[in-house]
C-alpha cells in the first residue's frame, strides 16, 4: 500500500494538480467492500442450525471484538448483529500504518478473518454434503458456502496501485468485486 501519483483537484480554484498520496478512494472501496463481506458472512451463519458454522462464526466474530480497539480508529465499529459499520469519513482520516496493521500481512486481523473465513466455507461445504447424501435439502448451508467461498477466495493480499507481489487486503477485495 504505497504511494501513488493522483490527480487532485482544487475546489476553490478548480485546478487540477497531481500529488504523491495513498489512493484513498481504492482504500475506501476496498474497506467497504471487505466489511459487506464479512457482514453478509455474519448474517448467513447466524441463521445456521449447524453447530460447527456457529462456532467457527462465533470465532470469527471474537476475533473481530478483540480488535475492536483498533478498527474503531480507521472508522471500523462493531454494531447489532455483530455487523459492523464503516464510518468512510473516519477512515478516510486514519493512520495508514494503523490501516496496514489491520490489513496486510500474516497475523493481521483480515488474515485471521480470511483463516476464519476458510474454515467456516469447509464446515458450511461438509454440512451441505452431508445433508444431500442423507436426501435432506439444506439450502441455508448451501448458500453459505458460495458467500464463504467468495470471501474466502477473495484472496487477502494484494497492493493497490502496485504491481508488487508483498500485499495487502485492499486490492484483492476490489478485484473480486469488479469479477462479480
Amino acid at each position: 500500500m504505497g504511494k501513488k501519483k493522483i490527480k487532485k483537484k482544487d475546489e476553490k480554484t478548480g485546478e487540477e494538480t497531481e500529488v504523491e498520496d495513498y489512493d484513498w478512494a481504492a482504500i475506501t472501496k476496498a474497506i467497504k467492500a471487505f466489511v459487506d463481506d464479512y457482514n453478509s458472512v455474519v448474517e448467513q451463519a447466524g441463521d445456521s442450525d449447524t453447530k460447527n458454522v456457529l462456532r467457527n462464526a462465533a470465532w470469527m466474530t471474537g476475533i473481530t471484538d478483540k480488535a475492536q480497539n483498533l478498527l474503531s480508529k480507521v472508522g471500523i465499529t462493531i454494531g447489532k448483529g455483530n455487523k459492523l459499520e464503516l464510518d468512510e469519513d473516519a477512515l478516510k482520516e486514519a493512520n495508514i500504518t494503523t490501516l496496514k496493521s489491520l490489513f496486510t500481512g500474516h497475523g493481521s486481523f483480515a488474515d485471521k478473518i480470511s483463516q476464519k473465513a476458510g474454515s467456516l466455507s469447509i464446515v458450511a461445504a461438509n454440512a451441505t454434503a452431508t445433508a444431500r447424501t442423507k436426501g435432506v435439502t439444506y439450502t441455508r448451508n448451501g448458500n453459505y458456502s458460495v458467500t464463504l467461498s467468495k470471501l474466502f477466495s477473495s484472496t487477502v493480499d494484494k497492493k493497490v496501485g502496485d504491481k508488487d507481489k508483498s500485499s495487502d487486503i485492499y486490492s484483492k477485495i476490489t478485484d473480486k468485486k469488479e469479477d462479480s
